[in-house]
């Protein structure tokens, strides 16, 4: 007993005495999970036969415990032949080898039900690393520092990286979170509540996509007339937001602070009583107010360089349309995860 926690402690996973207990649970759970989600399975399946034509599923081989090398389960999210033209590269969150539908199942994270095949045969748990592809793991994460921790447990269809940041986040800052969860000795108790948490988080996200959806294609074009702006990336409105500039040789000073309007992948959108300054800022800090805890204001930051791409002149003011690019992979991961919100959790 005292080695099982001494390794647990060390190498992470299950404790051995447990492990059979944990196994049992997985399949009962698996087997009520797919009885469950039985007709929402039929119906995606059938709108992607009807949307997007054959196949409905993607089977795309994975690393497991140990790198053992299996078949992982998917609803079809990109173009057949999409693994070929992507190869050893990260799919781009604006992909034009995502399908509309697919876009939709991405964001909910209903493409990965399939999976709850691969638990019944034990190719994956409930909890752990998202599995990786061979071709990623070559050529991206393998000179990543203390990524392989990951092949000593089993890969879970839910990971704490993949719930808590957005897709595309640096594979380095998503090893660290992955890390903690392999480290520590995982408590069943802990998996359940893991497993209802993100349950009720796709419920929750799911619902108010199909309502955005039927409002915007269905009522706003639809029965009213009205039109849509169609962008390739949609705008995320801020409240509270501020952005600083200032050149490579100086600092932000607060008579720099720039209201930030709404922001994209590519661009954000600031505004101000007066103009700019001459010559135009290189870099920007974009600063955000998240609420109070326990009596302090919790505020995220992350900087960028900018490229001005459109002046617009208002009654009262000016508006800078401003491209912007994170100055390290950090930074894109502040981005994509408080401006832009794309975390699912």
């Amino acid at each position: 007993m005292i080695k099982d926690i001494f390794r647990a402690t060390v190498r992470g996973g299950y404790l051995r005495t447990a492990h059979v207990f944990n196994r049992a649970v997985n399949i009962v759970l698996a087997s009520f999970l797919l009885i469950l989600c039985a007709p929402l399975c039929i119906l995606i399946s059938l709108l992607i036969l009807l949307r997007d034509g054959r196949p409905v599923f993607y089977q795309g081989i994975r690393l497991g415990l140990h790198k053992k090398p299996f078949v992982m389960f998917k609803f079809r999210t990109l173009t057949p032949n999409a693994e070929q033209i992507i190869g050893a590269q990260l799919l781009a969150a604006k992909s034009k080898l995502i399908t509309p539908l697919g876009k939709f199942l991405r964001d909910t994270r209903l493409d990965e039900l399939p999976q709850l095949y691969n638990i019944l045969r034990g190719d994956i748990d409930f909890i752990g690393p998202r599995p990786e592809r061979p071709e990623i793991y070559t050529h991206i994460c393998s000179h990543i520092r203390d990524y392989d921790r990951r092949f000593q447990v089993n890969p879970g269809l839910i990971g704490y990286a993949q719930l808590f940041t957005p897709h595309n986040t640096p594979k380095r800052i998503r090893t660290l979170i992955d890390n903690k969860l392999v480290r520590r000795k995982q408590l069943l108790f802990g998996d359940i509540y893991a497993i209802l948490f993100t349950g009720i988080i796709v419920l929750k996200t799911t619902f108010f996509k199909v309502v955005k959806g039927f409002y915007r294609h269905f009522l706003t074009t639809g029965v009213f007339r009205r039109y849509t702006e169609k962008r390739e990336l949609e705008r995320v409105q801020q409240r509270g937001a501020r952005v600083y500039c200032w050149q490579g040789d100086s600092s932000p000073s607060p008579s720099a602070e720039w209201e930030l309007v709404d922001i994209n992948e590519e661009a954000l959108l600031m505004r101000s009583s007066r103009p700019m300054a001459t010559p135009f800022p290189r870099f920007f800090k974009l600063e955000i107010d998240l609420g109070s805890r326990k009596g302090r204001i919790r505020r995220k930051r992350c900087r960028c360089e900018g490229e001005l791409y459109r002046e617009i002149k208002e009654e009262g003011g000016f508006q800078y349309v401003v491209r912007h690019k994170p100055v390290s992979p950090l930074n894109y991961y502040m981005i994509h995860q408080y401006f832009l919100r794309e975390s699912i959790a």
